[in-house]
């Protein structure tokens, strides 16, 4: 956990929720999401986190794993997804820009629409991906207590919570 960050008043503090990807067999296990970036999400966000990683039930059933996350500003995290754009978030001077594939970019907007920020009302940027395909970039507004997620029926949601 990093300590300065808990500190940084300009920081802005999120709680990302993502459904949990681990498969236990037995005493095996498989981590899908650790295995499409190469490393557990904890050990990518950890630079970010504020508190240790925990788990509860998701909106929608399913269980999701929750990180408590301070973004100072200029931070953030992308993960590029092949030939469909990237999913990542960072702080721009106290705007949390949500970066998404174009295919969710519908979706967003309608879940986010209070939220997305004055000039962005006609919709999101559409930038190109580093990974290939085109990512759309929402600015989004946060209100102390929001919630927004977007569900992945039974395997829960991917989100952000304002802290």
């Amino acid at each position: 956990m990093n300590a300065a960050l808990r500190a940084d008043p300009g920081a802005l503090r999120v709680n990302l929720t993502v459904p949990t990807t681990v498969i236990r067999v037995g005493p095996l296990a498989f981590d899908g999401l650790s295995a499409l970036i190469g490393a557990p999400l904890a050990d990518v966000l950890e630079p970010m986190m504020v508190g240790p990683m925990f788990q509860r039930p998701g909106d929608n059933g399913g269980v999701v794993d929750v990180y408590p996350l301070a973004l100072p500003h200029g931070e953030g995290m992308s993960i590029p997804v092949r030939l469909m754009g990237e999913i990542g978030f960072r702080n721009h001077h106290g705007v949390l820009i949500l970066v998404l594939p174009a295919a969710l970019a519908e979706i967003t907007r309608e879940r986010l629409s209070d939220e997305i920020a004055a000039g962005q009302a006609a919709g999101p940027r559409f930038v190109e991906a580093p990974g290939g395909g085109i990512a759309a970039e929402f600015a989004v507004t946060l209100r102390s207590g929001m919630r927004k997620s977007i569900p992945f029926g039974r395997w829960g949601e991917i989100g952000m919570e304002a802290a």
